[in-house]
């Protein structure tokens, strides 16, 4: 990830981030429920770049999270973008 992104990701998790336990960040005020729109175009114009070559036809992502960056991804890339849901049971 470029530099610049990759520190306001950094700085983001740092100051809004909530560790919940060794295995679990939780991120919810900028990537789930509440979305920073600036933080979440500059991820997705950096997957872009670094797959723009890639001859990528669709963005798949998981529901919730991936949701911000793969839509900014798939605007950069002018692709659709498909999300999977978890089963209901």
């Amino acid at each position: 990830m470029e530099e610049r992104t990759m520190k306001a990701l950094q700085n983001k998790i740092l100051t809004d981030g909530i560790v919940l336990s060794d295995t679990v960040l939780k991120v919810d005020t900028f990537l789930n429920h509440q979305m920073d729109p600036v933080l979440m175009k500059e991820i997705g114009e950096e997957f872009a770049l670094r797959f723009e070559n890639a001859g990528i036809t669709k963005i798949l992502t998981i529901e919730s999270s991936g949701i911000a960056p793969a839509i900014m991804t798939a605007l950069r890339l002018n692709v659709e973008m498909v999300f999977a849901r978890k089963r209901s049971l």
